[in-house]
């Protein structure tokens, strides 16, 4: 009997140590569960996000681990689609779970004749929910496997909070430029399901692999100088940060929007087209003119918009998008330009780089 404990806690630390070394969010999340699996011996564990989108929670399945098989991947945020995530309330045991921020185990039932414990998922020591974890086991987990799972959460939770530190902005709390190069490269890798890892009868909750595109919008504030000039630095932080909020609500869940430093904000969204994406960020631009900043009154900001395209380098397209913002704060700022058409229109010229190839 002690040398069993022994082993489960060198197993414990042996996991612990290996997540306390992970830099990536993907290799994290699946590392903690593969963590909880062999942890406790489960039949299977699953990791489901919460995800706020519109003024509505969702819940979007993130990994599954079944003993015999390696963790699998079953949903990719950034292409995600709204029918691929269900509504909080959908399940009223997890929701529980997040309600109460507590452990909720559900006993088998004829229907389903296993054991699930939930626990919940939390960052910043507890003060924000992330997500559920559900484990399902023959038995009901032991006090030890309990604290198992208490603890490798935690640690998840901690590294969690270790990366938001150095891939977030201080100020805003968007990304920074530190994660855009990982996730632009990740827009031109198709998301195909994985049948060998598929346990028999599995649900696969992969996004679909239909067409769909990405969009690099950037946007600058029009005349911020003038802000800070004029009311001081608080305010014209103060006008980032609601800047970064307006940003946030205008853009579904699933977009990235970073703060490149200073006015400087870039956003990552998907559209299936040239016409919805120029939509989708022409609202964001009237959503901001027609907001009453706080002593600043009524700002502004100029956006330039072009496609990603295959092959393409971060540094390409955020020229191509740069051009597009220099063409809009020359011609009456406060409006949305997107470089292709401007390029179809010739107004502006075919001599940006595009990946590795120079356009002339």
């Amino acid at each position: 009997m002690k040398s069993s404990a022994l082993t489960r806690s060198a197993s414990l630390i042996e996991h612990m140590v290996r997540l306390s070394g992970m830099r990536k969010r993907d290799a994290l999340l699946g590392g903690v569960t593969q963590a909880l699996q062999e942890t406790t011996a489960a039949q299977k564990v699953e990791l489901f996000s919460l995800v706020h989108d519109e003024n509505k929670r969702f819940w979007l399945p993130l990994t599954q681990a079944i003993t015999g098989s390696r963790v699998r991947f079953v949903s990719d945020s950034m292409r995600t689609e709204l029918n691929m995530m269900t509504p909080i309330e959908s399940d009223p045991e997890r929701l529980q779970c997040v309600d109460r921020v507590a452990t909720v185990l559900t006993a088998p039932t004829p229907t389903h004749p296993a054991y699930l414990t939930r626990f919940p998922i939390t960052l910043a020591e507890g003060a924000t929910l992330w997500g559920v974890a559900e484990i399902e086991s023959t038995a009901a987990l032991s006090e030890t496997d309990t604290t198992a799972v208490a603890r490798l959460l935690t640690v998840y939770g901690n590294m969690l909070d270790m990366l938001d530190y150095s891939e977030c902005d201080a100020l805003t709390g968007l990304w920074n430029r530190k994660p855009f190069d990982d996730l632009f490269y990740k827009t031109m890798q198709p998301v195909e399901p994985i049948e060998s890892d598929l346990a028999p009868n599995a649900e696969e909750h992969r996004a679909s692999t239909s067409p769909s595109n990405f969009w690099l919008a950037m946007v600058d504030i029009d005349h911020f100088k003038q802000v800070n000039d004029t009311f001081g630095h608080l305010i014209g932080d103060e006008v980032l940060i609601l800047v970064a909020r307006l940003l946030k609500t205008s853009f579904r869940a699933y977009d990235r929007v970073y703060r490149f430093g200073g006015e400087e904000f870039l956003v990552v969204l998907r559209s299936g087209d040239h016409d919805a994406a120029i939509a989708a960020v022409e609202r964001f631009r009237a959503n901001m003119a027609n907001y009453a900043f706080p002593q600043a009154g009524h700002i502004t900001a100029s956006v330039g918009v072009t496609e990603i395209v295959t092959g393409d380098s971060p540094a390409a397209a955020c020229e191509r998008a740069d051009q597009a913002v220099y063409y809009a704060k020359h011609h009456g700022r406060n409006q949305v330009c997107s470089e292709g058409d401007l390029v179809r229109r010739g107004l502006l010229k075919v001599d940006l780089k595009v990946g590795d190839i120079e356009l002339f």
